[in-house]
């Protein structure tokens, strides 16, 4: 098997906004570290694969099929072979529409000026390619990642973000899913690894934007601490799972911070965690196979009782919006309800893909997805192992499970960032393993 990786420094101008979280002032001030597309590209007996991780929020549909088709044209890959994702981290620029009317210009700017970067730094990525051997790396991580749905002594369901009394709570609405995931790829012409893809299931919003600068949150100091190890041209890929309902808090640790020694904690040690894993990998067979599908998911219904209350509300606060870091303000989502009810959509399409890389299946969720479908994927995949990429080749927003539309909760606030029906995951679910079955 042949591997090419490289690095794009796509880190934005300073005073674009900050996505993640709702607030004013929310142009950033500066740069804590850079932002990146991490590309590692796979090549045997006439099969290939490119993988393109982003240190971004999201990226739409259509700006997914944008870099595909220019990365597509300028390294002479077919679209359909190229697997899109972003990290989501919530300390880098707002390049979506959502939680606003539309897309800021200076965003839409910056993400053109990327995309063609990108498309030229990876012209030759093809025939860069050296032959490599790649292994496979895989252990349990279960210190780093909470469930964020408490369950209280009343039987409502809180956000771990806020303030509560431990003995008030019951536990969890659901698991969590500690297994972390690493490849790497050694050239065996140098022996150098060239590239590591790195895959757990963790939101980066450890830093929330509050600082104003632009960061990659918890994987910076991931990839820092794994290049002093294996050396500073290693390209580190980065994957989140299904963590739509996964972040870093502990309810039972009142005082844990939210700032960078707090990134730097969880990133050193999920790189501690990589690295012990390595001490165990095996070597992949080299085998490529590819698959995409279009699917629908279905939409939500919203009621005119629904419409009448967010009308109300707009124009009762005369589009004056308050500020939260976590969270989002009950104005916002009702706008967010009037935007959703003029498009009336029954159901969306959207882009899945499945790629058999030697043994190992990657399958994509397209938005933040609760934590229980990937695992119900990862039982039912027939593959030595399944790694799930989350966030992947489009954003189509959370898709909780049907649970949790009964429960209520954050992540079940009908907005752009949550429009599927509860019948959605189910959906997805079914298809992913339909599609890899083609494999």
């Amino acid at each position: 098997m042949k591997v090419a990786a490289k690095r794009v420094n796509i880190t934005p101008p300073i005073g674009l906004s900050i996505g993640g979280n709702v607030r004013a002032d929310d142009k950033s001030r500066g740069v804590h570290d850079d932002l990146f597309c991490n590309a590692v590209y796979f090549c045997h007996e006439g099969q290939e694969v490119l993988f393109l991780s982003f240190d971004l929020l999201c990226l739409m549909g259509d700006q997914c099929a944008d870099i595909k088709k220019r990365v597509s044209k300028s390294a002479n890959i077919p679209e359909d072979r190229i697997m899109v994702n972003t990290t989501h981290t919530h300390s880098g620029p707002d390049t979506s529409e959502i939680f606003k009317s539309k897309r800021h210009e200076d965003a839409v700017d910056y993400l053109d000026k990327a995309f063609s970067s990108i498309a030229e730094n990876l012209k030759g990525i093809k025939e860069e390619a050296q032959e490599s051997e790649v292994f496979c790396a895989v252990t349990d991580v279960n210190d780093l990642s909470f469930n964020r749905r408490l369950i209280m002594k009343d039987n409502s369901i809180v956000m771990n973000w806020n303030k509560v009394d431990p003995d008030d709570v019951i536990g969890t609405t659901g698991p969590i899913d500690p297994t972390l995931t690493v490849i790497q790829c050694v050239s065996k012409d140098t022996s150098k690894t060239l590239a590591l893809m790195v895959n757990f299931t963790l939101h980066p919003a450890i830093l929330v934007g509050k600082d104003w600068l632009y960061s990659r949150d918890y994987i910076h100091y991931l990839t820092v601490k794994l290049q002093e190890h294996f050396g500073d041209e290693t390209v580190v890929w980065f994957s989140n799972g299904a963590e739509g309902n996964i972040n870093h808090l502990d309810y039972k640790n009142p005082d844990q911070n939210r700032g960078f020694e707090e990134a730097e904690r969880i990133g050193k040690k999920l790189a501690d965690y990589t690295m012990e894993a390595l001490a165990n990998k095996r070597r992949l067979p080299d085998h490529i196979k590819n698959a995409v599908a279009i699917i629908q998911l279905p939409c939500r219904k919203i009621s005119e009782e629904d419409v009448k209350n967010a009308k109300a509300l707009w124009e009762a606060c005369g589009g004056v919006i308050p500020s939260l870091l976590d969270g989002v303000p009950d104005e916002i989502y009702a706008r967010e309800i009037l935007t959703l009810a003029e498009q009336n959509r029954s159901f969306i399409e959207t882009t899945i893909q499945a790629v058999l890389l030697g043994d190992v299946l990657f399958v994509t969720f397209p938005g933040e997805v609760f934590v229980e479908f990937a695992l119900e994927v990862k039982k039912n995949a027939k593959a030595a192992h399944t790694v799930v990429v989350g966030l992947a080749n489009d954003y189509v927003g959370y898709i909780p499970n049907q649970e949790a539309f009964r429960q209520g909760g954050y992540e079940i606030k009908t907005a752009q960032s949550s429009k599927l029906s509860e019948t959605a995951g189910n959906v997805l679910v079914e298809e992913i393993l339909k599609l890899t079955y083609c494999l």
